[in-house]
């Protein structure tokens, strides 16, 4: 039914599903499946889907705020999410909800909210990781079309491609400590 409403449709999907009643991945299919049927506007998609994600993230921000939301989050989780928001703070945001589902970035807007995370920062970095993912999606959905995305976009293979990602940077930081070592340290001549 949203599909043909479009962009307003994906709004609308996109604010519910950021706020109180998660989609799990609707936002997703609906962007990749709009994207591939109308590849020329793709842009406009993927800002329909950010704005509407940061509306619906904004309202569970502010309920959560007022004490309304924090019972959604199980004990356990919500002392590790706050832990993750009060040590890394933006980052931690913005890689929330850069993720797909079945990420927990629920937990991180009504933590973010329940903590009093400043507001303007939230939205900056839950805005950043929502603009990439969904222009992401959108531009590779027009490009490639709708299967070859939902098989990339799935978590076995981005779990895959963040693994291969840690171990180049392993590798990067071993190279560089042994370099680091190697060089002759002299004395500042004054």
């Amino acid at each position: 039914m949203l599909r043909h409403l479009g962009g307003i449709g994906v709004f609308i999907l996109a604010a519910l599903d950021s706020s109180v009643l998660p989609t799990l991945g609707g936002v997703d299919a609906l962007t990749i499946v709009l994207a591939s049927l109308h590849p020329e506007r793709w842009p406009y998609y993927a800002m329909c889907s950010t704005a509407g994600s940061i509306c619906g993230a904004s309202a569970a921000y502010r309920l959560s705020r007022l004490g309304i939301l924090h019972r959604r989050i199980k004990g356990a989780v919500f002392d590790r999410v706050t832990a993750f928001l009060h040590r890394f703070g933006s980052p931690s945001l913005s890689l929330a909800s850069l993720l797909p589902p079945p990420f927990p970035t629920s937990a991180f807007v009504i933590g973010a909210g329940v903590t009093r995370y400043p507001f303007i920062p939230f939205v900056l970095s839950f805005g950043v990781g929502r603009v990439c993912r969904f222009a992401l999606l959108a531009y590779f959905a027009s490009v490639f079309g709708r299967r070859f995305v939902t098989s990339m976009w799935s978590a076995h293979t981005l779990v895959l491609v963040a693994a291969f990602g840690g171990a180049l940077l392993c590798v990067g930081l071993l190279g560089w400590l042994v370099f680091r070592k190697s060089e002759p340290h002299t004395p500042f001549d004054l």
